[in-house]
């Protein structure tokens, strides 16, 4: 099984991924620089309320509302603004809002909500879902640390948003952003895919499997472990192949394929029930209405897309899309 695109481009088909910006690292430290960049005409604010973003529903597909310098009150109201970085056009920053301020932005956007991204950014531009994504990651992590870690006093943000320091100056600890690296993984014997279902999911729904990172292990470890602990599955071969940030609320997703060295399986605590299904027996399921896929925003349905698509040549997310249609009809 050999994807069609190389190993450097193959996670950019991935959700949240194309963020094409400059970070501008070396101008975090820079106060007057970044002063000046952000009341600058060209500044764009991605405003995020309550880890919720801004968006506008159109003919096109879901919009990202940004804000320009003066079109609020004191931008650090709560915290100073986060730099996320360049286009060569825009320079981004993330900011974030009181109560007041998100009443006063949705009246002057009244065609905007704030919303989650997870759910609508599947019809979002894949450029600003990324530097959407991008800036609801940093939020949770500030929000998350504002107290130190060491000694429980406050932290104090720096460099841009991009670190914090402990305000006790016989601490001065410093804080970087942290995210949760987790696997995931399609299971694969011969024609067949393994799906399992969580029993706190909706109904119908059924997924690859997938699994935090333990301390002291490597990805490929994780992948073994977390698949046996989830279906007893033994499996035989594994290879990474793409990976995915996902700031929900901060993970970093990393897709591997995994052939299985038999079917035999079992449930779990955490999963409740195990399908194998090659693709005529998915497409079977869609339609009769007996399986709900995980969105297609998510590296588990691009795993599997990807493994239909091989397997059938057909388009899985148009499969899905008529099921739908037809399950409306009915």
């Amino acid at each position: 099984m050999t994807l069609n695109i190389d190993r450097v481009s193959r996670s950019q088909g991935n959700r949240f991924t194309s963020v094409r910006l400059d970070r501008l690292v070396e101008r975090r430290d820079d106060a007057r620089w970044v002063a000046a960049a952000l009341a600058a005409p060209e500044a764009r604010y991605v405003p995020l309320w309550r880890s919720r973003n801004l968006l506008q529903s159109s003919a096109a597909g879901t919009l990202a509302v940004y804000l320009r310098h003066g079109q609020l009150d004191h931008v650090d109201l709560l915290q100073r603004p986060t730099l996320l970085g360049t286009d060569e056009k825009r320079t981004y920053f993330a900011i974030n809002l009181s109560d007041a301020q998100k009443d006063a932005v949705l009246e002057a956007h009244a065609d905007a909500e704030f919303a989650d991204l997870r759910r609508y950014s599947i019809a979002m531009d894949a450029k600003h879902a990324g530097i959407l994504a991008y800036a609801k990651a940093l939020h949770y992590w500030q929000h998350r640390h504002r107290f130190c870690g060491f000694c429980g006093t406050g932290n104090r943000l720096s460099s841009a948003g991009h670190k914090m320091v402990c305000s006790n100056d016989e601490c001065g600890r410093q804080t970087f952003p942290r995210i949760d690296p987790a696997i995931i993984v399609l299971i694969t014997h011969e024609d067949a895919c393994l799906l399992g279902r969580n029993p706190n999911w909706p109904a119908r729904r059924f997924s690859t499997l997938a699994g935090f990172v333990e301390p002291g292990e490597s990805l490929e470890d994780a992948v073994v472990r977390e698949v046996y602990e989830e279906s007893a599955v033994r499996l035989r071969t594994i290879r990474y192949v793409s990976s995915q940030p996902w700031p929900f609320p901060a993970s970093s997703m990393c897709g591997f394929y995994a052939e299985a060295e038999s079917r035999d399986c079992q449930t779990s605590e955490e999963l409740e029930e195990l399908r194998w299904y090659n693709p005529e027996q998915l497409t079977q399921a869609l339609n009769a209405g007996e399986l709900l896929l995980p969105p297609p925003v998510s590296i588990s349905f691009q795993l599997l897309a990807d493994w239909f698509r091989q397997r059938s040549g057909e388009d899985l997310e148009a499969v899905c899309q008529a099921a739908a249609s037809a399950a409306q009809g009915r």
